[in-house]
Parts: C-alpha cells; sequence; structure tokens
C-alpha cells in the first residue's frame, strides 16, 4: 500500500477543513458587528424625532436581519427558499 497518496489526500482534507473553519468564523464575526449595527440603530431609532430618518433605521435593521438569517442557514446548511435568495 502506497502510504504516500495516503498521506497527500489527508493533507489535502485537512487544507479543506481549515478553509471551511475560517469561512465560518469569518460568517460568525460578520453576524455578530451586524448585531451590534442592529442595536446602535435601534438605540437611534428612539432618539429620532423625524419619521424619515426612522423609516430609514428600521428598513436597514431589517436589510441586517435578513443578512443575519440567510448567514445562519449558510452555517447550519439550511435550505434558503427562493423568496429569500430574491430579497437577499
Amino acid at each position: 500500500m502506497d502510504f504516500s497518496k495516503l498521506n497527500i489526500e489527508f493533507s489535502n482534507m485537512q487544507k479543506t477543513v481549515s478553509k471551511y473553519t475560517e469561512i465560518v468564523l469569518k460568517i460568525n464575526n460578520k453576524i455578530k458587528e451586524n448585531l451590534k449595527v442592529i442595536s446602535k440603530y435601534e438605540t437611534k431609532i428612539k432618539n429620532t424625532k423625524g419619521n424619515f430618518e426612522k423609516e430609514l433605521s428600521h428598513l436597514y435593521i431589517t436589510s441586517l436581519k435578513n443578512e443575519n438569517k440567510f448567514l445562519e442557514s449558510i452555517i447550519n446548511n439550511e435550505e434558503v427558499s427562493a423568496n429569500e435568495k430574491k430579497v437577499l
């Protein structure tokens, strides 16, 4: 049995797993960043008197929540419905 081929395959598997782990970490960091921005804009909505600014902030919050939902579905390997793909 040729162990050099087995070693190469194992090395390739390790590289793939490490790349996947990096991607998952980046996605998790983006989700955390989005949650911070959502919190910031929710506070801004409470302190803002203008309806236009409130609506823009609400729209931005909704967009970030949808992005987080999509990113979490990627991590969890869930199917994304056609409607969600159109929104994103």
